[in-house]
């Protein structure tokens, strides 16, 4: 057989091409609007600005241009030439940031690139159809380039006549213009891409979600990721207008938030052989140790006490290899939403972190859709359900970042559209299996300090509940005697009754001690407030009754000012001091001084210290730095020194004196009074809720000391031996016990 006709032929695309690789590429309009905020971090912009003009008016296209809806992005870059525009800009799949990328190319300023398949100007289709762009590179002119994407589909454009002409690509034409002088690029360089006839509406709440995506296009800094070497250049800004108006949706939350509240916290790295390097921190109750496992050893993970799943695909027989992934560091923080700590949850936080779970990173820029909203890309709750749902957290619990690079994980690449990491050689599969068995870890330590927690929780109930036991099987034999199972029912239902309300009674106990505790410190405070301001009121309305009569002079309303400045600063102050009181409902934990809360709460008691009672505030030298809220320190000295107070008003003694004792080294804190001393028939009873010898007391002051302390893990005790005391009268000395190991 002999070939009778030979010749070649390239591709010929009809243009309609270009509008169908936009919808297959680019999901939807908030990805879009993304991935041309991403070209503009891509050019070294220091910010970018984009704008919704004129929505109102969208499907109008007839109106004058400048009535018409349109969405402007621009940037600070580095612009585009006219050769750019013509060689790259025009050419979709360029190689040009590919190739910087092979050559480990970053920016001028040190940015990693993070487009690579030259498909950013898809995006654009994706919000509309007609496009101008403006750019210009520092010392050349300015380029103007217009797009009509309708041009590329007359079908798109015109539903109801479906016979107009398809133009191959190569026959529709793209028009550029050099300006001189510029027509809008006055500045140095840069770009401005205008996008009309809109393709889709946007109402309050798209800007809403697009104005959240921006901010977590480049996440906040996390000080433990710091903490393992992770760096972040914060170079890059965006604001977002609708119309000139700058548009905000802040959240009353933030990443910051989480950070510091987190009950549970695990930072660490797993390199690229799978073994795990981690610091795990609870803090209710307190507990903190750093470990070393290969996750991918049965018999290391064996010796540490865990057993999971995630990491047994590395290590069965079958398909034993090592992680095609490559290493990388996480940050995670994990709460108890079924059983909230109400010192620390509240309904916004809560909220929050439903809406965020595990976000990644990719040289600290965030990769999309990982992190939002009903995502489980982990699988945890299919995890739980299909295996031991204790065996793994669940997805609503938590939060947190993972984080890659292009240098260390090549193969956790983009996937076109977008829309996650592509699957090569399994490498995806790999990271997912090791993030899952990290995880794993990070709950079983978590479901020994929650099982630690419901113990101590439940210890002041155990008495209660045995004597009720007690009684029960003493009236069960008294009944069987007499055969009356009548009663015998009833009585075994008021048990199961009086159990399920005590369940309820434990859960509401630590809300109603915090609540306690806030309000007897406001009580406090707004008493010696109000005393100010009717003072001031007073003094007002003389210089009134002054400027009235003409008998007003000068020097007279300098005083009442000077007198209303000073008056002022004393109730701002106490305002300042209960603030933290109130964030006990948001606990921020940090390392707290000890000695520094102990001056705040003595100014706070000035009016019934100062020139009074005898401190030796000055004379401490030594300090205590324990890891816990302000609040919480703040509220037990308040009370303890509030009762110190008391009772030194309440005793004969001139020379009253109240002093403290800070030991580092011990770790205590001692206050002491030299009034009247506690009497011995009632030491052991003065920490229980409701047992007071103050005339109005209530019985709550110490009782809540004692139940704050033993949420950190620490203790308070009567000192009653003379030679531990400080002074003759009431002394307590906290014990912060020290880390469990």
């Amino acid at each position: 057989m002999s070939v009778i006709e030979q010749n070649s032929m390239p591709f010929k695309p009809y243009a309609r091409l270009m509008n169908i690789l936009g919808d297959q590429l680019i999901t939807n309009k908030i990805v879009a609007v993304i991935e041309i905020l991403k070209n503009c971090y891509d050019a070294d912009s220091p910010s970018a600005e984009i704008r919704f003009c004129n929505l109102s008016n969208i499907s109008f296209n007839d109106l004058p241009k400048e009535q018409q809806a349109y969405i402007e992005i621009k940037d600070f870059g580095y612009g585009m030439s006219l050769s750019t525009i013509k060689n790259v800009w025009l050419r979709p799949a360029t190689p040009e940031k590919l190739d910087k990328k092979r050559l480990n190319r970053i920016t001028p300023k040190g940015r990693v690139i993070q487009g690579e398949k030259g498909i950013g100007r898809f995006a654009i289709h994706k919000l509309g159809e007609k496009i101008e762009v403006y750019t210009k590179t520092k010392n050349e002119k300015e380029v103007k380039l217009e797009m009509d994407f309708s041009e590329f589909d007359p079908d798109e454009r015109n539903l109801f006549n479906q016979n107009q002409e398809h133009k191959l690509l190569e026959d529709v034409k793209n028009i550029w213009y050099v300006n001189d002088p510029a027509e809008e690029i006055t500045y140095e360089s840069g770009t401005i891409i205008r996008i009309y006839n809109l393709r889709e509406s946007w109402s309050n709440e798209d800007l809403t979600n697009l104005y959240k995506n921006i901010q977590r296009l480049i996440p906040p800094v996390d000080v433990n990721a710091a903490k393992l070497g992770i760096k972040f250049k914060k170079d890059f800004d965006i604001n977002m207008y609708v119309d000139d108006k700058l548009f905000t949706a802040e959240e009353v939350m933030t990443f910051g938030d989480v950070i510091e509240r987190a009950q549970f916290t695990m930072i660490g790295k797993v390199n690229e052989l799978g073994v795990l390097d981690f610091t795990y921190k609870s803090h209710t109750p307190y507990r903190t140790f750093d470990n070393k496992i290969n996750i991918l050893d049965k018999s290391d993970l064996s010796t540490n006490g865990y057993s999971i799943r995630g990491t047994r695909r590395f290590i069965d027989e079958t398909t034993n290899h090592p992680p095609k992934c490559g290493p990388f560091a996480f940050t995670f923080y994990a709460f108890d939403l079924k059983k909230p700590d109400k010192t620390i949850l509240n309904k916004d936080l809560k909220e929050f972190i439903k809406e965020n779970f595990v976000y990644v990173l990719r040289d600290g820029v965030r990769v999309y859709p990982y992190g939002e909203k009903e995502l489980d890309w982990l699988n945890l709750d299919k995890l739980r359900s299909t295996y031991k749902a204790g065996q793994f957290v669940s997805y609503n619990d938590l939060t947190g970042f993972i984080y890659i690079s292009q240098e260390h994980n090549p193969l956790l690449k983009d996937a076109s559209n977008r829309q996650g990491i592509v699957n090569t050689n399994g490498a995806y599969e790999d990271f997912t299996s090791l993030v899952t068995a990290v995880t794993e870890i990070f709950n079983a330590e978590i479901k020994i300090d929650k099982l630690k927690s419901e113990i101590q929780q439940k210890k002041s109930f155990v008495q209660t509940k045995s004597k009720l036991s007690t009684s029960f099987e003493e009236l069960k034999q008294a009944l069987v005697k007499v055969n009356d199972t009548d009663v015998l029912y009833a009585a075994k239902k008021f048990i199961d009754t009086y159990n399920s309300h005590l369940t309820i009674v434990e859960d509401r106990m630590k809300t109603v001690e915090d609540l306690a505790g806030l309000g007897m410190a406001v009580e406090k405070s707004s008493h010696d407030s109000l005393r100010l301001l009717m003072i001031m009121k007073s003094n007002i309305k003389d210089v009134i009754n002054r400027i009235k009569k003409d008998s007003y002079v000068k020097e007279d309303l300098i005083s009442l000012l000077t007198d209303l400045d000073e008056n002022l600063t004393l109730v701002y102050d106490d305002m300042q001091m209960i603030q933290p009181l109130f964030k006990i409902q948001r606990t921020a934990i940090k390392d707290v001084s000890v000695l520094d809360c102990i001056k705040k709460v003595l100014r706070y008691f000035r009016y019934e210290i100062d020139d009074k009672i005898e401190t030796n505030i000055n004379e401490i030298k030594d300090d205590l730095v324990v890891s816990t809220n302000t609040g919480l320190i703040l509220q037990i000295l308040i009370n303890l020194i509030d009762n110190a107070i008391y009772w030194l008003n309440a005793s004969d003694n001139k020379d009253k004196k109240l002093y403290f004792e800070i030991n580092p080294i011990e770790k205590t804190v001692i206050v002491a009074d030299n009034g009247n001393g506690i009497r011995e028939d009632v030491a052991p009873l003065v920490f229980n809720e409701f047992v007071s010898m103050k005339t109005n007391g209530r019985g709550l002051g110490l009782y809540i000391v004692r139940e704050l302390l033993f949420r950190i893990n620490a203790e308070v005790y009567i000192l009653e031996n003379d030679k531990d005391k400080i002074l003759p009268g009431a002394n307590f000395i906290i014990k912060f016990n020290k880390m469990e190991e």
